[in-house]
């Protein structure tokens, strides 16, 4: 069903009531009509679809990343070139489903860029559709390589981190535990890719990977992978499970009493799956693309976190920044190119750097149309005492020393070859 109203939006004059108006004499002769016909073009909404998770496991992320995006927008006074934002929002429920739904965003709802996406498979799914129509996708929340990488495109930008980033960020620390890891693993491209990134890493180094196991996507017992485990007796735990599938795990970790006993770390860390775990479950170092509490956050980040906080009467997660970040990045575009023509924007989102969101500026590579920016490493506090506030800030990176080539790999190194615009 098309949706009439946006985020604070209006319906539009349709080109029926146009027809209307002009047989009934509201509208005569061309020098009437004319006027008449840019006014009610002017009256559309400019329609933005959201892809994001509304069931199954990464369903509270994709809550999240709705609630930033709706902020982006209230930002922007919910206008922009003078025309209401409307968000249309479709469910991100598989590889198939979405990609029909990001078909039905463009060529019904007549969207004029797309943004969410927190699952891999399904970003690279749609990545073609959007190459086809040309029509920007602003890729919020997935992490495989190979989407800014040999699968890269030209209407496809990427908040997110990629696998290449995170396993970098994390290795050193996570390494200190010692070196024979057990991986545990989700059976789709976003934690096959983390897995061989980490264990390349790991093995270099001279570790050994002691175990590793793939999981479907919703898994709900954990509890034989687990003795597993516990049988190797590793150094450490590197998970690339996220969302419900990373809080069962945690639980039933907690449960077999091996909370705190061995290291754990993950590709990702949004906050939700460790508030559903709760307090005694969550342990562990994590990469993490943003934290709503701490030094590094900038005057702009807590004017969002309060906002959030202020309308949801709960904190925001890293999921809620991303779509924040990337909506925000979309409206800028609209607004600094006056045209919703996905080719101007992406040769504005492509030149363009965006101070104040961190402590650095942010921008988006022209040759792969990755977000380049700085990453926090995070441990779990030795005592939580806030319902929603559960890790340290041990590190951003890169660190004195580092470069951004270094940890999110340099242009000789990629396997992206940008189509032609």
């Amino acid at each position: 069903m098309t949706h009439e109203k946006g985020v604070n939006g209006r319906a539009g004059i349709s080109r029926r009531n146009l027809v209307k108006a002009g047989a009934s004499g509201l509208v005569t002769g061309v020098a009437g009509a004319i006027p008449f016909a840019r006014s009610a073009l002017a009256a559309e909404p400019i329609k933005i679809g959201v892809l994001l998770p509304k069931s199954g496991t990464y369903a509270v992320q994709g809550e999240q990343g709705y609630n930033g995006a709706v902020i982006a927008v209230e930002d922007a006074k919910s206008q922009v070139l003078g025309r209401h934002i409307e968000l249309v929002w479709l469910d991100e429920n598989s590889p198939q489903g979405t990609q029909q739904n990001m078909e039905r965003l463009i060529k019904q709802e007549k969207a004029v860029a797309v943004q969410g996406g927190i699952s891999s498979g399904d970003i690279l799914a749609i990545m073609p559709v959007a190459e086809r129509e040309k029509r920007l996708l602003m890729a919020s929340g997935p992490n495989a390589s190979e989407i800014t990488g040999a699968n890269c495109g030209r209407y496809t930008f990427r908040v997110d981190l990629p696998n290449y980033e995170t396993t970098r960020s994390v290795y050193s620390k996570l390494a200190k535990s010692g070196k024979n890891w057990y991986f545990l693993y989700a059976s789709y491209a976003w934690g096959i890719d983390g897995f061989a990134q980490m264990s390349e890493l790991l093995k270099a180094d001279g570790g050994k990977v002691v175990g590793a196991d793939q999981t479907p996507l919703g898994t709900t017992d954990y509890s034989s992978f687990i003795l597993k485990i516990m049988a190797a007796k590793p150094d450490a735990i590197f998970l690339g499970v996220g969302g419900s599938d990373l809080t069962n795990f945690l639980k039933q970790f907690h449960q077999m009493g091996l909370t705190g006993k061995i290291p754990v770390s993950s590709l990702v860390c949004n906050d939700t799956d460790f508030w559903s775990a709760g307090p005694e479950a969550t342990t562990g170092i994590y990469p993490k693309i943003w934290n709503y509490t701490g030094a590094q956050n900038t005057e702009l980040s807590k004017s969002f976190v309060k906002h959030y906080m202020d309308k949801h009467k709960s904190a925001p997660e890293a999921q809620a920044w991303q779509d924040w970040f990337g909506m925000t990045a979309i409206i800028t575009a609209i607004r600094e190119t006056k045209s919703t023509d996905s080719t101007k924007l992406v040769e504005f989102l492509e030149s363009h750097k965006f101070e104040g969101y961190k402590e650095k500026p942010i921008y988006f590579r022209s040759w792969d149309h990755q977000l380049i920016q700085p990453t926090l490493v995070v441990e779990v506090k030795k005592k939580i005492t806030d319902k929603y506030d559960y890790f340290d800030v041990v590190e951003s990176v890169p660190a004195d020393g580092q470069t951004f080539d270094k940890l999110y790999g340099g242009k000789n190194g990629t396997q992206c070859k940008m189509p032609a615009a």
